[in-house]
């Protein structure tokens, strides 16, 4: 398992809350349509953080993941997020297994 963290700058602030639903709404389902990921959140960031939030992808491998930013369904989230929003800084790297998870 590989995870990906992007930060997020919005394209400005009339834009927070047709993003919020998008992401609710459009870019949470479409992920059943992207075998490669594996859990997907948007996290919004803390007040005086660098961005205004960001997104933590879980993803099966990222040569599986890329190919699916190839699809019309990754490509069509692409078009509508870069009309609201801007990724500013990435980074990645191998899950160090098992993790831990509260489930209750």
């Amino acid at each position: 398992m590989h995870i990906i963290i992007d930060k997020i700058r919005l394209r400005g602030p009339a834009h927070d809350t047709a993003f919020v639903q998008w992401v609710q709404e459009v870019d949470y389902a479409a992920c059943a349509h992207l075998p490669s990921v594996q859990r997907f959140q948007v996290v919004r960031a803390d007040p005086g953080a660098d961005c205004d939030f960001f997104e933590i992808v879980h993803v099966s491998s990222l040569v599986a993941f890329e190919a699916d930013m190839q699809t019309p369904v990754f490509q069509g989230l692409v078009r509508r997020f870069t009309e609201m929003a801007e990724v500013t800084g990435s980074f990645s790297g191998p899950l160090l297994p098992p993790g831990f998870a509260r489930h209750g």
